[in-house]
């Protein structure tokens, strides 16, 4: 009897040992500490990233006051909030080391089926070329005729080459023949292409 008193002794002694070691590895396990992953900071959705050549604030407030109080002042009582919009895009185009300026409007008062107008301004506002049916993007090439460089922009599904002449440039690309190329160079300036370089938007 008392041997068997012992045996049972050892066995309950030796199930709580393992009892104990089970709980003591299953607390070890549940408090590793977590893997800590690191997060990569996020990207503001509302940052944009304009072209360095039509985002300079003061230049668009130059702009803004040359549409307002000259070019467009008989027109600003029968424009809407959507109409006042315009991008604009900062060049030279005579190796002066003064730029030009391209400015272009976005609504549907300033467009037609055929394009849109634009303005191409000298370095004081003073305007070179009022371009009637414009479309975009507009290509400005390193070639040059008469001291100014060619631009090129496509016109009914053709790309038609812009020569400076006499002061300024032709008005109407819709009426000049098709350019003797199908593509710009890899070297011509890209002006108001969204996908490649975005033009900041003003409003006036």
């Amino acid at each position: 009897m008392k041997k068997l008193l012992l045996m049972f002794s050892v066995i309950s002694l030796i199930a709580c040992k393992n009892q104990n070691s089970e709980t003591v590895e299953s607390e070890a396990v549940e408090t590793e500490a977590p893997e800590v992953m690191e997060e990569t900071p996020a990207v503001e959705e509302n940052q944009e990233m304009y072209d360095a050549s039509s985002s300079n604030d003061q230049m668009a407030a130059n702009i803004q006051n040359f549409l307002v109080n000259d070019f467009l002042a008989s027109d600003m009582a029968n424009l809407q909030e959507i109409d006042r919009k315009f991008q604009y895009y900062q060049v030279d185009l005579n190796g002066d080391g003064k730029d030009e300026y391209f400015v272009n409007f976005l609504s549907p008062y300033f467009c037609g089926s055929g394009g849109c107008t634009v303005l191409l301004l000298d370095h004081e506002s003073n305007i070179i070329t009022k371009f009637t049916v414009m479309n975009t993007p507009i290509y400005v090439e390193n070639a040059m005729h008469n001291g100014w460089r060619d631009i090129l922009v496509r016109s009914e599904g053709e790309l038609k080459e812009l020569q400076y002449n006499k002061g300024k440039y032709p008005s109407n690309p819709s009426v000049l023949p098709k350019a003797p190329y199908d593509a710009p160079s890899g070297s011509a300036v890209i002006m108001f292409d969204e996908t490649f370089a975005k033009p900041k938007t003003y409003t006036y």
